[in-house]
């Protein structure tokens, strides 16, 4: 399992869970494990978690961390939302 938190441009901006979803499936690669995600958004901030199979945690968050910041690439609308990174 991994998680990751989005910080967003405003403090009242919301993602849309169903889209962010779609996208982060969308951008998985095949074999990567991922299992499913669960997206939660809240203004300013989106946490997500995602379950991956057959990896370690260390492994896992990686793949996560990496899923994210691809995705957030990818997506015009994600533009100005950032990965947070653990302090």
């Amino acid at each position: 399992m991994a998680t990751a938190t989005l910080a967003g441009p405003a403090s009242g901006d919301v993602v849309d869970a169903a889209l962010l979803a779609a996208l982060l499936r969308a951008t998985a690669e095949e074999h990567s494990g991922l299992e499913h995600l669960t997206v939660v958004p809240r203004p300013g901030r989106t946490d997500v978690v995602l379950f991956y199979t057959g990896t370690s945690p260390c492994a896992a968050d990686a793949a996560g961390t990496d899923l994210c910041r691809r995705a957030l690439r990818a997506a015009a609308e994600l533009g100005r939302w950032n990965l947070c990174q653990d302090g």
